[in-house]
């Protein structure tokens, strides 16, 4: 009886001691927070957009020529390697570049107010040149010349600057008395020399090309994208044109490199590029080889622009008057915004484009 007592106190005293510890365990759990529906996590801050570039306008930066200024054409020099980097290639409106002796090239850069201060190489003077400096009126900067070249400057009176008169508008880029292919001259030293020649500053002769304001592609022109310009069928001289869809502009090679302007450092960009066919004979018994261009009369060509080519016709009427491009149904050739450059050539058939 006593054992069965125990027991029973024992059973009840276990009950009392599990109640109270369920007890206590249901407090604690009640008294731990839970966060509510509105409380967030802090967010990470977000970073700036960037603004998208804009990318340069077709065109952009170029300067349209001024019929009220009258400009100034230079022959550069183009012989070989010695002559690079030329320098004011990138900065002219219109180049025009053609065969001098044998097989060789010379550039008539045209500048209208955009002339920097580096040059050249400045070279000789060629009697055909004259005839398109003469379309622009354009003051002719050159050191020496053919005795055809020197003859015509005085019978045509031509205003000219002369290296080898008017010494003070070039300097020598190199120590060498030898190097006939280091004279270079600045826009500050022709302007200079302008004005002690009492030269006049406004031209006789109009701008005869014209602008559209936005890029225009001939619609039934053939694919243009890269061009191949020989001026012999050997091709020992040639340049070339790589179309750059990007930019809207071809990219100029010399020789199968990339063409570089001393001034920028970059590579030198044509919105145009005009082929003339232009026969130009050995002058016969001229010992250095020198040639006449036929270029009174009309003959056919290619107009190249926005990865496009297409047939032109020209004609010009006399050694001083302006060169007349147009396409095959009898419309004026209108350019596009951007350097131009016309290649003249022999044969069309130097000319290969794809």
């Amino acid at each position: 009886m006593h054992k069965k007592t125990v027991l029973i106190l024992l059973f009840a005293f276990i009950l009392i001691f599990m109640s109270s510890c369920k007890g206590q365990q249901t407090v604690k759990e009640s008294e731990t927070p839970t966060p509510t529906p509105t409380q967030t996590q802090p967010q990470e801050p977000t970073q700036p957009t960037e603004e998208p570039k804009e990318e340069p306008k077709f065109g952009e930066g170029f300067v349209i020529p001024d019929s009220s200024i009258r400009p100034v054409a230079v022959m550069i020099d183009n012989q070989g390697d010695r002559v690079l980097p030329q320098g004011g290639i990138i900065q002219a409106q219109i180049i025009y570049e053609m065969l001098a002796e044998a097989n060789i090239t010379r550039y008539m850069a045209f500048f209208w107010g955009t002339m920097p201060e580096m040059v050249g190489p400045v070279r000789s003077a060629r009697h055909y040149f004259l005839d398109y400096a003469m379309e622009y009126d354009a003051v002719y900067t050159h050191v020496g010349g053919s005795p055809f070249a020197k003859s015509d400057i005085q019978k045509l009176k031509i205003n000219h600057i002369d290296g080898l008169v008017h010494g003070k508008a070039f300097w020598d880029i190199t120590n060498d008395k030898k190097n006939w292919q280091d004279t270079y001259t600045s826009k500050e030293r022709i302007e200079n020399q302008i004005a002690a020649l009492k030269y006049r500053t406004e031209p006789k002769q109009s701008f005869p090309f014209k602008y559209h304001d936005t890029l225009v592609i001939p619609q039934d022109g053939q694919t243009a994208t890269d061009i191949t310009i020989k001026f012999d069928s050997h091709g020992e001289n040639y340049c070339g044109f790589t179309y750059n869809a990007e930019t809207s502009q071809y990219e100029r090679t010399r020789l199968g490199k990339p063409h570089i302007e001393r001034n920028t450092n970059e590579q030198v960009k044509a919105a145009n590029i005009i082929v003339q066919k232009i026969s130009s004979p050995l002058i016969p018994g001229d010992k250095e080889g020198r040639r006449d261009f036929k270029n009174i009369g009309s003959g056919n060509g290619f107009y190249i622009t926005g990865g496009k080519a297409v047939p032109i016709k020209w004609s010009k009427s006399a050694r001083d008057s302006q060169t007349k491009y147009t396409l095959e149904n009898g419309d004026p050739l209108v350019l596009n915004l951007g350097q131009t450059w016309i290649e003249i050539v022999p044969d069309l058939n130097y000319v290969t484009i794809k």
